[in-house]
């Protein structure tokens, strides 16, 4: 069974690159409408290990470039998480096997 730490990680990983790409999501959608203050947030390392999204304060207009950056790192860093989980998982059933 993957450990609680390494489990711990990537779910945290999983969900904050979601966070991400759902920010950059919503500030696309609203990019045409009127006063709409683009949300930010930061990416930030908890402890004993993982990740966490912590809203920042609207920033000015919606700068379409930088979103669809960060969609794209998102979806980047979720995949590399999700197969990292499939890979530690995989190995673990594996290592079972031979012992069977």
């Amino acid at each position: 069974m993957i450990s609680s730490i390494a489990s711990t990680t990537l779910l945290s990983g999983l969900a904050t690159q979601s966070r991400v790409a759902q920010t950059a999501a919503n500030n696309i959608a609203n990019l045409t409408t009127p006063d709409y203050q683009a949300e930010r947030g930061q990416v930030v390392s908890t402890s004993p290990a993982g990740a966490a999204y912590v809203p920042l304060p609207p920033e000015g207009e919606v700068d379409l470039t930088r979103e669809v950056v960060d969609l794209n790192q998102a979806k980047q860093a979720y995949i590399m998480a999700a197969r990292t989980f499939s890979r530690i998982a995989r190995t673990e059933r594996e290592a079972l096997d031979v012992l069977a």
